[in-house]
């Protein structure tokens, strides 16, 4: 889930020649307290593996997985429902698979 400020989502629907209101109804999410997220997973702007709007992307978008981000393995449940969305998640979890000599035990 990825948090989005008004300036993010200005920038965006800009970018898309949209206005916030309309911007707001198709992509996004809002709380009660004002926090707003993207209403979609996988991501509306996703296509295949590639952000469509990459130079325009939201903060959390530029951070994502986040592995690099204090209590990585308290967000594992989420980094693995991105497994076969991410080409990130993908690749680091089959290099630490292979670096690991990790083996599927059928039983």
């Amino acid at each position: 889930m990825v948090n989005i400020n008004n300036q993010e989502a200005d920038n965006l629907a800009a970018h898309l020649g949209q206005n916030r209101a309309e911007f707001d109804s198709k992509y996004l999410e809002k709380g009660e307290s004002g926090r707003m997220v993207l209403n979609a997973i996988p991501c509306h702007f996703l296509v295949g593996n590639s952000c469509s709007v990459y130079e325009h992307r939201f903060e959390g978008c530029k951070e994502f997985p986040a592995f690099h981000v204090k209590d990585f393995n308290k967000r594992l449940f989420t980094t693995y429902m991105h497994y076969d969305r991410c080409p990130i998640i993908f690749n680091v979890l089959e290099t630490l698979k292979k670096d690991l000599e990790w083996q599927y035990d059928s039983e």
